[in-house]
């Protein structure tokens, strides 16, 4: 995984941050949400993100 690449380009936020999160203790879509602001501002990436997350807390 590339943690450089940004999904939420309103927040800058990377698949690193996604996954910092998680190892973070967030475990669903709302906790990574309101942790890092991704998917907050205009919606673009909420697929992206969810399906990051959902792979992410699998492993």
């Amino acid at each position: 995984m590339n943690r450089k690449k940004i999904v939420c380009s309103c927040f800058h936020v990377t698949k690193g941050n996604i996954a910092d999160a998680i190892e973070g203790g967030c475990s669903s879509w709302k906790e990574v949400k309101k942790q890092t602001k991704a998917g907050k501002a205009c919606g673009h990436c909420r697929k992206k993100v969810k399906k990051l997350v959902k792979k992410l807390v699998k492993e």
